[in-house]
This record gives structure tokens, sequence and C-alpha cells, in this order.
């Protein structure tokens, strides 16, 4: 079974427990902090996945930061359900997946923005509200910095890019003085 396939098996869990015990916001906040913790620790993540570790000191270390934090207990049962099937080293695409299973159940599209600086924090919201009224939907933005755009900006929602970008601008404006 592919990763992909084992991480989009154990969300789809998780999503339908949080859904049946109205838990998914809890569940979503515990999930992102957990992933923070394991991106932060690099140690906590091979302790946790590592093979010659035996599975009831992985539980140990399990159990040692499921009580520093006082996650929801669901949820502390998930995690240990994962750890116990070996399957740790799946959890950032778990968490991937069960967010993209709350976004489409609530109807919301998430995308990124680049630019060659950052927006401010008005900026960004005119971007998402007309975003929102273009698509007719609940919209959160990512923003990533790409220099290499010039100035103006790229949005990417939903498998759609919307370039505004100077970059964009002179290429096209190359392209109509016929350059190759």
């Amino acid at each position: 079974m592919s990763s992909d396939t084992t991480a989009r098996k154990y969300a789809e869990a998780l999503f339908g427990i949080g859904r049946d015990r109205g838990k998914l916001g809890v569940f979503q906040a515990n999930a992102e902090d957990f992933l923070h913790i394991l991106e932060g620790s690099r140690d906590l993540m091979t302790s946790l996945s590592h093979p010659n570790i035996r599975k009831a000191q992985r539980k140990a270390i399990l159990e040692g930061v499921l009580a520093q934090c006082r996650y929801d207990t669901d949820f502390g049962n998930f995690l240990r359900l994962v750890v116990e099937r070996g399957r740790i080293a799946h959890y950032p695409k778990m968490v991937s997946s069960f967010t993209g299973l709350r976004d489409e159940a609530d109807g919301r599209l998430r995308g990124t923005v680049y630019s060659a600086t950052p927006l401010s924090p008005a900026q960004r919201e005119r971007l998402r509200v007309r975003a929102q009224e273009k698509l007719g939907r609940e919209v959160v933005i990512e923003e990533r910095i790409d220099p290499s755009l010039i100035g103006g900006l790229s949005l990417e929602i939903d498998g759609r890019v919307y370039d505004g970008s100077v970059r964009r601008y002179l290429e096209r404006l190359r392209l109509a003085m016929g350059g190759k």
C-alpha cells in the first residue's frame, strides 16, 4: 500500500470519528500541534518510528508526549494506534489528508499566492475576499515569496493559476513582439 493510500485511510478514519463526535475542530488543532512537535524534534520522530526501538518503548515515549499535551482522548487513542501500527512516518500526510477532507466537507478551498515581496495584511485580505467572490466559496490563502516574479503576484487555487506577475506580463510582451 502506498504512503498516500495509507495516510488517506487513517485520515478518513480520524475524520469519521471526528465528524460523528463533533470534534473535527479539536482534532484539527491537535493534529497540527502534534505535527509541529514532530517537525521540531527529529529525535522524537526517530524514537517513534525506528524499527530497532521496541514497541513498548515507543508507546512509553508517546505517552510522555501525550501527558504534556493533554490532547482530546479520542485523538490520543488515534496517535496510539498510529504508533502501535508503525505508521508514524505517514503522519504528515495523514494531517494533510485530514485537512483536505475537512476543507471538502466545509466547501473550503485552499490556495497559494506567490509574490515578489510580502503582502500587507490588507492586501492579503483583499485578495482572499476577491477570490471568494469569484469562486463562491471560502478561500484560505497561504503566502509564498518568489523574487523571480519581479512584481505583481500569481495565485493558485484548486488547480487554476491566476497570473498577474510582471514576469508573466513581460513574457506575453516578448511573445507579442515575435520573440522566442
